[in-house]
């Protein structure tokens, strides 16, 4: 039977099995050094890379920045897609405070792909005026410095701020279903399927 190897990469995640061949490639590309840990499916314990003759290479560090399945040695393709999925996190949390500002300041349109929980409460403050509108614009720029965070940490490729985001802007979208706002529903289920591009974008980058 064919050995294995499995490695142990810089951000604590586990790599494998790949064959001899495939580890020397890792090697030669710099995204696996002598002290990179490696479990052979021959032993019983994790040993350094250097200690295994068959990679050919000397005790060095492995780049700080590089690992298996990192976007720093991936498809620049792969790549984009993921950072383009990211970043409507962005434009819906933008288009949110646009609206916000617009519905303060007494317009009475604003752009549809803005979050429908913060119309909902402008709208509702806008009558009230005061301590309501500020309490509402407080609640707005929170919600949309989450959406912010949610891009942020979906475009370094975390799969959890893509499912996390995914799962509440698909809440807010049937809350625009239910209000019967069309065009902001149709809108924020593209952005969804943009978003689940990214996310599968993510994927394949992590290996």
């Amino acid at each position: 039977m064919e050995l294995t190897y499995t490695i142990l990469g810089t951000d604590g995640q586990q790599y494998g099995p790949a064959t001899a061949d495939q580890l020397r490639g890792w090697v030669r590309e710099g995204r696996v050094g002598g002290d990179t840990q490696v479990w052979r499916s021959d032993q019983p314990a994790w040993v350094a890379a250097a200690a295994l003759p068959e990679l050919g290479l000397a005790s060095a560090p492995i780049p700080a920045s590089i690992h298996p399945g990192s976007s720093a040695a991936a498809d620049p393709e792969l790549e984009k897609r993921m950072k383009s999925g990211a970043g409507w996190f962005y434009w819906i949390a933008g288009f949110s405070i646009v609206n916000s500002i617009l519905i303060h300041t007494g317009q009475e349109w604003g752009f549809a792909l803005g979050l429908g929980i913060s119309a909902i409460l402008d709208g509702m403050a806008a009558g009230f005026g005061g301590a309501a509108s500020a309490i509402a614009i407080a609640l707005n720029i929170l919600a949309c410095g989450i959406v912010i965070l949610f891009g942020y940490f979906a475009s370094k490729g975390h799969g959890w701020a893509f499912i996390t985001g995914m799962i509440l802007l698909g809440l807010d979208t049937a809350l625009t279903g239910i209000l019967q706002m069309w065009l902001s529903l149709a809108l924020h289920l593209f952005a969804l399927f943009c978003i689940f591009a990214g996310y599968k974008a993510s994927r394949e980058l992590r290996g």
